[in-house]
């Protein structure tokens, strides 16, 4: 059996110059499954959390990743200098957003912005637009 990687730098590297439905097939098969790539995913962004640039920052920010496997349900919550990233819904969301999978790690890796996929109706958001807007400001991925 092949290693499996749940390493973010290395699912970025699947995400250049492919499809949404791609770079899932690609980062689901380097993982080992769909919930082992939104594990890597979602431990990415709470490592990359840069406290600086959140500044007063601070709430709960639930994503709603459409799968192959079915929607799963990921919480960023931002506070007090800290990130804490975890499976399941946000106890009260500041911002809901429903992505496909492999278009989130599209926009994780860089390779098209959250405007871009919302212009195209790949992402919604509903609650507080303009704390989800600022999210993606936060995070500093190496």
């Amino acid at each position: 059996m092949a290693a499996r990687t749940h390493d973010f730098r290395e699912l970025r590297k699947l995400a250049e110059g492919r499809s949404a439905e791609e770079v899932e097939a690609a980062a689901v098969e380097a993982c080992g499954g769909v919930d082992e790539v939104l594990d890597a995913v979602f431990t990415a962004y709470r490592d990359a959390f840069d406290p600086q640039r959140a500044g007063d920052a601070q709430g709960e920010f639930q994503f709603d990743v459409t799968t192959s496997a079915g929607t799963r349900q990921y919480t960023v919550a931002v506070g007090e200098g800290r990130c804490e990233a975890r499976r399941g819904p946000a106890a009260s969301a500041t911002a809901v957003t429903t992505v496909g999978l492999g278009n989130l790690l599209l926009m994780a890796a860089g390779e098209v912005t959250g405007f871009r996929l919302y212009g195209k109706k790949l992402l919604t958001t509903e609650g507080d637009l303009t704390a989800a807007i600022g999210f993606k400001d936060w995070f500093v991925f190496g």
